[in-house]
Order: C-alpha cells, then sequence, then structure tokens
C-alpha cells in the first residue's frame, strides 16, 4: 500500500467525520442528577398592562418591562442583517407556553422568559421576582452621557430589592467606546423593619441570560447554546456548553446544572453573544433550561408545504386557536369556514393536518435555552446594612479582538471553547491555534484589497505558494520512485505470476526485490499533506464562526461568503426527503468545487500499481463526498477550495 494515497484518504477521511460530528452532536448529559424547581405562575386574565422603558446609547437600545424587571428587546445598532437597514434585533424575549384554561401548570409551560432576569429557587421570598411588577423611576442621564434605570420591589417576606440598569455613554476619541456594549446591572437587598427571621441569612439568587438570542439556522453550527466559563485558581480553565438538541429533557428548568465558581454565563449563537459577569464574587453554579422555540416549531411545519397550502394552513390554525379561546370549545367546520374563507369541506381536513404536523413537530422544538448563574447575598436583621452586588452584561459580536478588551476579560475565553477546541479533531489539528492566525492573515489581505472574498483567494495563494518548494521536492522524489517501480515491472510480474496461489511469499519476494533495489516510497511524499491539512482544518473552524465574514459579498450573485452562494432560491426544499430536504437553493461554488476537484483528479498519472489504482478509485469517491457535505457551507470555504 502505498503512504501518500492512504494518508491523504485518511486525512480526507477524517475532514469528512469532522464535518459531519459538527451537524450532529452528540448528547448532552447533565453534570448532577438535577430535580425539577418551583412551578411557574402566569399572569391572570385581568392583570395590569406592562409598563415599557427604552434605554439606548451609540450601540445598544433594550426595551425593559416593569414584570419582572428583566429586558425584553435588544436592538444592535451598528449592525444589520443581510438585505436590511439598521438596527439588528440581538434578543427577543421568548413568548410563553401557558397550560391550557382550567389546567396546572406543568414543566412544559413556563413564562415569557426575560433578560437579565433574577428569581429566588427556594421561594423564601413570598414572591415571584420575575413575575411580580416592580416600582420604577423614570431613565435619567448620567455624567458620561450614558442611561441609568432604577427598579424596586418590597416582598412580602420584608427584604426591599433595588435593580439599578445603566448604560455607559462613553466615547473612545471620534467613535463610541466599546464600553457602550455592556449594560451595567447592580442588585440591591435591604432589610426592611418587619424583615422575617426566616430569610435572615445567605439568600440564594440566580440571574439568568432569557434564551431570545438571535439564531443563524445552520446544520454545520448547532446554536443556541449555554455556557459557563469555569474558574481555577483565579483563572477561567475550561468553558463547559449545553446544546439542546430539540428534544425536551427529563428537566425542562434544569436541563444540566454545573457546580463550582464561574467567572461568566454566556447564551450564545453562531455570531452573536449575551453574555453575564459578575464584578466582585464569581457565580457559585450554573445551569440552564430549555426553552419552546415558536418560530422553529412554525418554520418547520411550514416548509412542509408549498405556499398556497402554508396560506391555508396558517389561516386555519389561526382561527381554530382564536375561537378556541374566545369559546372554550373546538369550533365546526361552519364556524371555521366563516372566520377563514375556505370552503367548509376543505376547513377540517386542514385542522387535521395542522395538529398532526404540530404534534409531531412539537417534540423536536425545545430548542432554546437560557442559562443562570447562582449567587449569593446576605439579608441582614433589620437596620443593617444593605448589600450590593454588580454585573456586566456583554451584548454584540463574537468579534475576538473586541473581546481581548480588559473591560470584557474574560469573555474572550469562549470563542477558543466554543469554536476551536471544542472538537476532538479541531484539537488534534491545533485550530486553536492556527484558526485565529488564519483569520489574522485573512484581515491584513483584507486591509490590502477590500474585499473578504479576494482576501481569501490571496490566502490561498499564500499557502500554496510557502508549500510549492516543498511540493515540488515532493513531486520530484515520487517521480524518481515511480520511475524505478516501472523499470522493475516485469520483474514483479514474474514474481506475481509465480507465486499467484501463494500472497505471503509473493509479498516477501516482492518486498526482497525491494530490498535489494534499495526501492522505499518517499515519506517526504506526504509531508505537504500533512502541513496543509491543518491549515484547512483551521480554515473549517475560522470561516464557520467569524463574524467578519457576515454580510460580506464577494461577486456579482454572492452577497455573503459565510452563508451559501444561493445562485437561485428554490423557496424551500426540492423535496421532503433526505438528502433532498436540505436543498433549497442551487448553490454553484460547491459543485464547480466539485467538478475542478475531479478534473484534478482525472488529469493526474495512472499508476501501474494495482495497489495504488484500488487508491485512486476510492479517493474519485472524496470530491462527491464533500460536495455533498459543504453543499450548504460559506461560500468562503468553497472559494478556498476551488483556489486551491
Amino acid at each position: 500500500m502505498k503512504a501518500r494515497p492512504l494518508i491523504t484518504l485518511i486525512l480526507w477521511g477524517l475532514a469528512a467525520l469532522l464535518i459531519l460530528r459538527t451537524c450532529v452532536p452528540e448528547d448532552n448529559k447533565p453534570s448532577e442528577i438535577l430535580q425539577s424547581s418551583r412551578p411557574e405562575i402566569f399572569d391572570a386574565m385581568d392583570a395590569p398592562a406592562e409598563q415599557v422603558f427604552v434605554l439606548e446609547n451609540d450601540l445598544l437600545r433594550l426595551e425593559w418591562t416593569n414584570r419582572g424587571a428583566g429586558c425584553t428587546q435588544i436592538e444592535l445598532l451598528d449592525q444589520a442583517p443581510v438585505g436590511e437597514k439598521p438596527p439588528l434585533v440581538l434578543f427577543q424575549s421568548v413568548p410563553a407556553q401557558p397550560p391550557p384554561p382550567g389546567v396546572a401548570p406543568r414543566m412544559e409551560h413556563h413564562r415569557r422568559r426575560d433578560g437579565a432576569r433574577v428569581f429566588d429557587p427556594e421561594n423564601r421570598l413570598g414572591v415571584a421576582l420575575d413575575a411580580v411588577d416592580w416600582q420604577v423611576e423614570e431613565p435619567r442621564k448620567t455624567a458620561d452621557g450614558g442611561v441609568e434605570l432604577r427598579f424596586s420591589l418590597d416582598t412580602p417576606a420584608g427584604v426591599r430589592f433595588i435593580k439599578t440598569i445603566r448604560l455607559s455613554g462613553e466615547w473612545d476619541g471620534q467613535q463610541p467606546s466599546s464600553r457602550q456594549r455592556l449594560v451595567e446591572i447592580s442588585l440591591t437587598v435591604e432589610s426592611l423593619p418587619d424583615v422575617e427571621s426566616s430569610v435572615i441569612g445567605d439568600l440564594a439568587l440566580r440571574v439568568a441570560s432569557g434564551g431570545g438570542i438571535l439564531v443563524e439556522h445552520d446544520p454545520y453550527y448547532p446554536n443556541p447554546y449555554a455556557g459557563a466559563g469555569r474558574l481555577e485558581y483565579g483563572d477561567v480553565d475550561s468553558v463547559e456548553f449545553y446544546e439542546p438538541n430539540g428534544k425536551m429533557p427529563p428537566n425542562r428548568d434544569r436541563a444540566v446544572a454545573w457546580r463550582g465558581q464561574f467567572a461568566f454565563i454566556v447564551e450564545g449563537s453562531k455570531y452573536f453573544l449575551s453574555a453575564i459577569k459578575p464584578r466582585d464574587e464569581m457565580f457559585r453554579g450554573a445551569s440552564a433550561e430549555v426553552l419552546f422555540d415558536i418560530d422553529l416549531f412554525r418554520s418547520e411545519i411550514e416548509r412542509k408545504f408549498d405556499q398556497d397550502e402554508r396560506e391555508a394552513l396558517r389561516a386555519v390554525a389561526e382561527a381554530d386557536l382564536r375561537l378556541r379561546g374566545e369559546t372554550g370549545v373546538s369550533p365546526g367546520a361552519a364556524e371555521l369556514a366563516d372566520a377563514t374563507g375556505l370552503p367548509a369541506t376543505d376547513v377540517l381536513r386542514w385542522r387535521s393536518i395542522w395538529y398532526q404536523a404540530a404534534r409531531e413537530q412539537r417534540m423536536k422544538s425545545w430548542k432554546r435555552v437560557s442559562v443562570a448563574g447562582d449567587f449569593r447575598m446576605h439579608v441582614g436583621a433589620a437596620g443593617t446594612a444593605p448589600e450590593t452586588v454588580h454585573f456586566d452584561w456583554y451584548l454584540g459580536p463574537k468579534d475576538p479582538d473586541l473581546l481581548d478588551a480588559e473591560h470584557f476579560f474574560p469573555l474572550a475565553e469562549i470563542i477558543p471553547g466554543v469554536d476551536y477546541e471544542g472538537n476532538f479533531f479541531y484539537r488534534m489539528f491545533f485550530a486553536g491555534t492556527i484558526a485565529p492566525i488564519i483569520i489574522a492573515i485573512l484581515k491584513f489581505f483584507y486591509g490590502l484589497v477590500g474585499n473578504w472574498g479576494w482576501a481569501i483567494i490571496l490566502l490561498t495563494l499564500l499557502v500554496r505558494g510557502v508549500m510549492f518548494p516543498m511540493t515540488r521536492t515532493s513531486q520530484v522524489k515520487m517521480g524518481a520512485y515511480q520511475a524505478k517501480v516501472a523499470r522493475l515491472k516485469p520483474e514483479i510480474e514474474k514474481i506475481n505470476q509465480k507465486y499467484a496461489k501463494d500472497p505471503a511469499k509473493k509479498q516477501e519476494e516482492t518486498m526482497k526485490l525491494y530490498r535489494e533495489h534499495k526501492l522505499t516510497p518517499p515519506f517526504g511524499g506526504c509531508l505537504p499533506i500533512l502541513l496543509q491539512f491543518p491549515v484547512f482544518i483551521g480554515l473549517f473552524a475560522g470561516l464557520r464562526t467569524s463574524s467578519l465574514l457576515r454580510d460580506q459579498p464577494f461577486l456579482s450573485w454572492i452577497k455573503d461568503l459565510s452563508r451559501p452562494d444561493a445562485l437561485l432560491d428554490f423557496g424551500g426544499p426540492v423535496a421532503n426527503f433526505f438528502p433532498l430536504s436540505g436543498v433549497s437553493t442551487l448553490n454553484l461554488l460547491p459543485l464547480l468545487m466539485v467538478f475542478l476537484w475531479v478534473f484534478h483528479q482525472r488529469s493526474m498519472p495512472k499508476s501501474d500499481d494495482p495497489q495504488q489504482k484500488q487508491m485512486q478509485k476510492m479517493m474519485t469517491f472524496m470530491p462527491i463526498l464533500f460536495g455533498f457535505l459543504l453543499y450548504n457551507y460559506a461560500a468562503g470555504l468553497s472559494l478556498y477550495m476551488i483556489t486551491s
């Protein structure tokens, strides 16, 4: 067996396995035996309307509610979705999943989840902090041009809470300071004269991210995820991560829990982070809860139907839900027909289709995840001094240059933990070291040409240029080796004929002939492959997550190098069965990559060695496999492979 094609096959096989592993992650296992916490408290029908308050600086716009003193929406004023104008909505509260009328709340039912909500998991205060209306002072300007909002709440247990939210208005020269991405949160606990003795002492509290971060639906990057930075000897030793797989875990409200000290908690997606870090004492534990993704639920149902069917299905489902809420009973065909304008003969059929699809999809839509950090505050006797804790809440892109700033420390540890070192293959090929270097080189070339597509091409030429002397030497040695093999071909054929029925003897005589003529395959021929492979893995890791390529065009129809090039949009899956269920656009670059790869292989000299011939036949399947795996991957990676 020739070493070069064998190693090539092994390496590309590992790459294929890596890509498959990124698409189908392993199930998450909880780190301890968990028990469900408290039942949810839902708003009464006659509850007063919420009050909404807006805080804004140059980079962030946040909406806060007095109900639970949480954040319901976050906009990034300096970011924009593809083809749209700012602002980009980074976070929206996960909608409530209340029980049907007359049914007691169960574990799958949850309130709306707001960002930075604080709650008491032990229920010692006589009220749910995240479900009750707080008193609010009008927002006021701060000395640096920022804004501040203050909530307060007196609990039945005689404990007063004061929650203060502050946005910085600081500028760094001619542009907003990166500090404007931090939301400063302080929480003060004060004992009132009627404080109950049962709450005096350390009070266990949690602060949670909310679960509503902007998600890129990308099979190559499972998101969203929750994480917590484990602290060992004063430094972040590792980052624990949890990714919901769509199924509701045995304990929805504590799907996973981590013990120990943690420097931060993070709710992340492909390009953005929502991370909360305490300023003083560390979190004393962390946990994640899984929430229902209503948008995914609806989109996955509707994508199975064409446009006309979707409209009918949506109209019947909405009318049925509204009429059930108004009357408390299931509406008949006549009522549904009046409400939708559809024939009475069709509405019941559409309702049946909807409920069947909804039952199936509901079991797969627990994809939202909120992470909470545990902390304690001391409640003293009446008259004792209040205690205050401070948190910084980072909201913005997953940009390593940005997160390296001192006031964001140690949030930069999130990127290598989740993107470059969270996979065995990444660690094996040093992606944690190589990927940042590749991104740095790309930034350099971008500074020269002003286009990320051309920067990728220049990077490819640089890699090939650096490797050329070694590749050329390898080719010369391999050519000389194959020439010697060709000269010995008559003698090898004689051995094959003589020992055709004795494979062991044939192998022995063949190796003896090789030794006599000092014929050894040059191992150096494999070295260029070994050295280029970590670059491929590093580029794969870097391009799949870098926010730098997001929304960046290249040429003509390629509007975003972080997405498939999508020459044509079919408006939905080509078919509802695998693998065509994942094809909704015509992506030209992967097809061109496969064509060039196959053409390159066919132009290579054919070997007379039967083993090498067999290996070459096996290698012909590799372009097709990679074309299939990378069909919906970022255009930037296809561009690299085409150029290479």
